[in-house]
């Protein structure tokens, strides 16, 4: 029997951690002086603690640990248990890499100047157009570009002529993180034969629309909303029912690069 300092130098884990360990009920020390109250653990314990540490090394928790190590000598049981922890990891590690973006995003921004212009609002009164659109719930607002990809199919296979004009229309009453409802579309000469959720129609008109372009990447968004948002409280208006608009004017379909795109954005208001 070994002491637990004597335990810990033998399996490089802390006396610590060993106690932790006891506490949720993972090792349990071998057997405790009842004298001394020492604990005491066993050589032969050692196989488990390394089952305990593999399986803390990968990431699991204490009670995702608890609940595996009966199950460790059950290829299937811990193949299941390692392909969902996997899965986890790579959740995990994406979204870490997605804040890495952002920040060295910021740090380009804070190092020169922004290359997005932001035009003046514009208070207009938008026609009917008549467009071609596809509207669906996607998973998150990230997956619109899935919509266009399956738009530019549609056109392509249908030998539509569209100009490179679209519309991005947002559906939800607010910002939804996930299952998003967006509405594309772009401009058609006459309607033809709607299929499913490619739909042709005339884009309703608005009756009055503050607008404001942007001109570059689409991180100028923030930026353009927030000129939008200033202007509608210091001029009387406020947001009116009907969804709000994004019109890209040039985008990846006759744009050289994101420094030439230009975008519309466009709120229905009203007088208060």
């Amino acid at each position: 029997m070994f002491k637990i300092g004597e335990f810990s130098k033998l399996v490089r884990v802390s006396a610590r951690m060993l106690r932790y360990y006891e506490q949720n009920g993972l090792l349990m020390p071998a057997q405790i002086d009842r004298f001394t109250g020492y604990r005491l653990y066993s050589a032969a314990q050692m196989p488990l603690l390394l089952r305990i540490t593999a399986l803390r090394d990968m990431g699991f928790g204490v009670d995702e640990i608890k609940a595996l190590l009966p199950q460790y000598d059950n290829p299937a049981a811990m193949q299941a248990a390692l392909n969902s922890k996997r899965l986890q990891l790579q959740s995990a590690i994406a979204a870490e890499q997605d804040k890495l973006e952002k920040i060295a995003a910021m740090c380009g921004t804070l190092e020169k100047e922004s290359t997005t212009m932001v035009y003046e609002v514009q208070l207009k009164s938008l026609p009917a157009e008549q467009v071609l659109s596809l509207r669906e719930v996607v998973p998150t607002p990230q997956d619109e570009p899935i919509l266009w990809e399956k738009l530019a199919a549609f056109v392509q296979t249908q030998g539509i002529k569209a100009p490179p004009v679209g519309y991005s229309i947002y559906h939800d009453d607010g910002y939804k993180e996930t299952d998003a409802d967006i509405e594309i579309a772009v401009n058609v000469s006459a309607a033809g034969k709607s299929e499913g959720n490619f739909q042709f129609k005339m884009l309703p008109a608005i009756a009055q629309c503050a607008t404001v372009q942007f001109a570059g990447p689409y991180t100028g968004f923030n930026e353009a909303f927030t000129k939008l948002a200033n202007w509608i409280e210091s001029n009387g208006y406020e947001m009116a029912a009907g969804p709000l608009r994004g019109k890209a004017i040039r985008s990846y379909a006759n744009a050289a690069s994101e420094a030439d795109f230009l975008t519309e954005l466009q709120v229905p208001v009203a007088k208060k």
